[in-house]
């Protein structure tokens, strides 16, 4: 199902706010990334985490002005966007997606999929040596 425009998020009474979740998955990725990034230098691992949720809480207001994740397609039951987020050279990608959660028929939490690195491949492309000829 196909998220609409941004536009359609904004009422009578404002834009709407959505609630914002991390899965159990997309909060196990970010800590890990705390965590590596801790090792080095714990200050700027503190600077980075708070940012990253900084930047998932502007996921509350037009979600859907976000751009479709290149994995979305891997997805066939939600639309899967992303938001990324800088900080420094680092580039880490948010994915994520809407649900009802109230049930009222209306998505209105933004659901945190993954946090994942800017480097890493997509979770939709095949590994390096699934195409590599049996020996």
């Amino acid at each position: 199902m196909r998220s609409g425009s941004a536009r359609a998020e904004e009422g009578a009474e404002g834009p709407r706010v959505f609630a914002v979740e991390f899965t159990d998955g997309g909060k196990a990725e970010a800590d890990a990334a705390f965590l590596w990034l801790s090792r080095r230098s714990p200050e700027f691992a503190g600077r980075w985490y708070a940012g990253l949720l900084t930047e998932v809480g502007k996921l509350s207001l037009f979600p859907t002005g976000r751009p479709l994740a290149p994995e979305d397609d891997a997805f066939p039951n939600v639309t899967v966007r992303q938001q990324l987020y800088r900080r420094g050279r680092l580039v880490y990608r948010v994915l994520f997606f809407l649900v009802d959660d109230d049930g009222d028929g209306a998505e209105d939490t933004v659901r945190i999929l993954h946090v994942r690195h800017g480097a890493q491949r997509r979770l939709n492309e095949p590994q390096d040596d699934e195409g590599a000829a049996p020996s």
